[in-house]
């Protein structure tokens, strides 16, 4: 059929013959209109409709979104989840937490169940052993009444340094945490079953990490970067926190005849089976790391004594929360490093504690506690807790008895108590050179102590009188009195009497040099005795040596007079009287007496055919009463 193109109007011309369609109806019409109208070409009803309910569609959007996202999520876990239980059939315990548990049974092979035995020997198998199981507090909400294990690893090796371990040495290479499984299927009552939860390499600190820690060290080891064995692990003493189960692995090395702790502090997270070491440790003091509650709050801190001698110093660790969900926690030390304050009382109380003079800074802290109010932050005040925890050491050492002024002058120096220490200081002629010594073996403590105090308060006469004394003590009086020179703020009364001090400790020095070469020059009566009370008499050392062998006899010597290096110095003995410190006193006489160069005495002895011999005897002891002198001296026996 042939049709025709109106080339005008540029359409179909319909066929001749063919009948004439009935027009289309409205719907029609309007279905068949183009989809590009404007919004203004709608109908009145439908524009209405859409204007008056656009939230209906976006809601619509919304929940479909959500329900593709939560089907591509479901779809993503189960792939992970599956692909988890190829990879690690061991995987699957964290589901277990969410069913019963009778029905917890683990969806890895049967081979990762195990008895006890069963896990030492595969152990074995891999060439190490299991030490001393350690059994896990059981929970009380478990229906297990068997506890979960942790079992530490362990190899031999040898150990190149020297440590409380012999060749080969037993060490910890692993723990690894055992948690009870019920199987349904097996008499688990008469048979534990156990499943591998959680493990963690274990390996001790470096030699050199050890040895950096003796303060007071002179040997030239620094040590090597060998990590050092670990032979013990225990539960820690005291109060631990109570959130996890914290255990301590360590081990000892050898210096010299010291045995120096090392260890690692390791912590189990039983919600979430998982162990983690937190911290490597070290104790110059030769003491295992404690819980206590030093800063005031809820959880206790770990305390590290690295003490030497009578200078307390300990490192202290809080428990702080990170980012790890296994196991959220690390130790943070406490810092006297860090200004949480700007404030210049609260930094000089910092400065005092750095220099270990723990009482002065405690009472200047607590100052600037005052003046700070409410605004006293967090970090400030586990200073302020730290600083209070060593001071009641310095402040317990300060005012205990000592046998000898070198050790009271260092106690009272250490707590910063300048004018005590000065008062013993001029107390007796011994004591100044005793501390004379005290002070030229200083290594630099007391030192650092003087220089913070008077950073502090530049004024303190008392502090510059102590400053003066070391320097003299070490490099001489001229230098002494140079240095005082450069201090500022000093008057002349106070550059005066630090003069007559300096004076002092150069005449006590001078006179004990003497006393050193000076042998014995004695006069006197002896007299035979056959009993002594060891309390009448003193000994120039604590040793207990009055006793004598069979072949000889006590001889008493009422002295009359005796040469002191200087001059001749007759009975009463006034100048002699032992007051306080009697063991330096009696030391201090004893060098005075020539003793201290030559013990021996001449003694003229009565033998039996009425003739007169001089025997040689030792000196033992001494004995000062009302100004009388009197010797114990051991003497041979002869026929």
């Amino acid at each position: 059929m042939e049709h025709k193109i109106n080339p005008s109007k540029g359409r179909v011309k319909p066929p001749q013959n063919g009948k004439v369609a009935p027009p289309p109806t409205r719907r029609r019409r309007q279905a068949r209109r183009p989809q590009n109208l404007q919004q203004s070409q709608l109908p009145t009803n439908a524009s209405q409709t859409v204007a008056r309910y656009p939230w209906k569609r976006l809601i619509a959007n919304v929940t479909a979104l959500s329900i593709l996202c939560g089907c591509a999520a479901f779809m993503g876990g189960g792939a992970w989840l599956s692909y988890q239980l190829i990879v690690d059939p061991n995987s699957n315990k964290w589901i277990a937490k969410f069913v019963p548990e009778w029905s917890r049974l683990p969806l890895a092979t049967r081979d990762s169940i195990q008895t006890l035995d069963q896990i030492k020997a595969s152990v074995r198998k891999l060439g190490f052993t299991i030490g001393e199981p350690l059994p896990l507090p059981i929970d009380k909400s478990s229906d297990n009444s068997v506890s979960d294990l942790l079992l530490p690893v362990m190899v031999e090796r040898n150990v190149n340094a020297a440590t409380v371990c012999k060749n080969p040495c037993r060490q910890i290479v692993e723990l690894r945490v055992y948690k009870r499984v019920q199987i349904p299927d097996r008499d688990s009552d008469t048979v534990q079953y156990f499943q591998l939860a959680s493990s963690v390499n274990i390996e001790g600190p470096a030699e050199s990490f050890v040895i950096a820690s003796l303060a007071d060290s002179k040997s030239n080891n620094q040590g090597s970067n060998q990590s050092l064995p670990l032979t013990q692990i225990r539960r820690f003493d005291g109060k631990p926190p109570a959130a996890g189960i914290w255990f301590n692995v360590s081990g000892q090395l050898l210096q010299g005849d010291k045995k120096i702790p090392y260890g690692q502090v390791v912590r189990y997270n039983p919600s979430q089976n998982h162990l983690i070491s937190l911290l490597d440790w070290t104790s110059a003091a030769g003491q295992p790391p404690n819980w206590q509650q030093i800063v005031k709050g809820s959880n206790p801190q770990l305390a590290i004594d690295q003490t030497v001698g009578l200078e307390p110093q300990f490192m202290i660790y809080q428990i702080g929360s990170r980012q790890f969900v296994p196991n959220p926690v690390q130790l943070t030390a406490i810092s006297l490093e860090e200004f949480a304050v700007n404030d210049e009382t609260y930094k000089n109380a910092l400065r005092l504690a750095k220099s270990g003079l723990w009482s002065p800074a405690l009472n200047v802290m607590r100052s600037a506690k005052g003046k700070a109010g409410a605004n006293w932050p967090i970090v400030a005040q586990a200073q302020l807790d730290t600083i209070e925890f060593h001071a009641k050491i310095t402040r317990a050492q300060a005012i205990a008895s000592w046998a000898s002024p070198g050790q009271q002058v260092l106690a009272e120096l250490i707590d910063g108590r300048w004018t005590e220490a000065l008062q013993v200081f001029e107390a007796d002629p011994s004591n100044s050179h005793e501390i004379a010594k005290t002070l030229k073996n200083d290594g630099g403590r007391l030192w650092n102590r003087v220089d913070a105090a008077l950073r502090v308060n530049p004024t303190d006469a008392n502090v510059k009188a102590w400053g003066a004394l070391i320097v003299a003590a070490q490099d001489g009086v001229r230098e002494a009195m140079n240095w005082l020179d450069q201090q500022s703020d000093t008057d002349s009364e106070t550059r005066s009497k630090i003069r007559n001090l300096v004076n002092k400790l150069d005449e006590a020095v001078s006179v004990a040099e003497n006393l050193e070469g000076h042998k014995s020059q004695i006069m006197g009566s002896a007299t035979l005795i056959n009993n002594i009370n060891p309390a009448e008499w003193l000994e120039p050392e604590a040793k207990n040596e009055l006793k004598l062998t069979e072949q000889q006899v006590w001889y008493q010597v009422q002295v009359a007079s005796f040469y002191d290096g200087n001059r001749w110095v007759n009975s009463p003995f006034a100048d002699v009287e032992v007051r306080s410190f009697p063991a330096t006193q009696v030391k201090w006489l004893w060098g005075r007496l020539g003793l201290q160069a030559d013990p021996k005495i001449k003694i003229e002895v009565a033998m039996t055919n009425g003739q007169q011999r001089v025997a040689v005897g030792t000196v033992k002891a001494v004995q000062v009463q009302d100004g009388n002198l009197r010797l114990l001296a051991a003497v041979d026996k002869r026929s």
